[in-house]
């Protein structure tokens, strides 16, 4: 009976030691894209850390989406209309970043943003 305890304490406490590290950790903040003809916009302001974007192309014609900053740059692939990508980034706290619509002119005309990670 003592040993049956014993395993069950050590098991016990290698499993809280285990679960340590991921406490606080948290899930990434999701941002919600929407590229619409001529116009892109974020639900939310990304905070530093990680991030899943959610990028949906709600237009008539295809889209991708960039972002540049802190050194990085990350695009997904052409979306035709009603797709959607989720790349995970990581945001650098207070660096400006910049996002933008690479097909054809779009950016020039106003697919284009940016943001300060907070």
């Amino acid at each position: 009976m003592k040993k049956t305890v014993g395993v069950l304490f050590a098991a016990a406490v290698a499993t809280a030691a285990l679960a340590i590290p991921t406490i606080g950790a948290g899930a990434p903040q999701t941002v919600r894209v929407s590229e619409v003809d001529g116009r892109i916009s974020l639900a939310t302001k990304p905070r530093a850390g990680l991030v899943k974007v959610v990028v949906r192309n709600r237009g008539d014609e295809a889209h991708d989406f960039w972002v540049r900053g802190g050194g990085k740059r990350w695009k997904t692939s052409v979306l035709i209309p009603g797709r959607a990508a989720t790349p995970t980034v990581r945001l650098k706290k207070g660096v400006r970043y910049s996002f933008w619509c690479g097909v054809s002119d779009h950016a020039e005309d106003g697919m284009r943003g940016s943001f300060i990670a907070r």
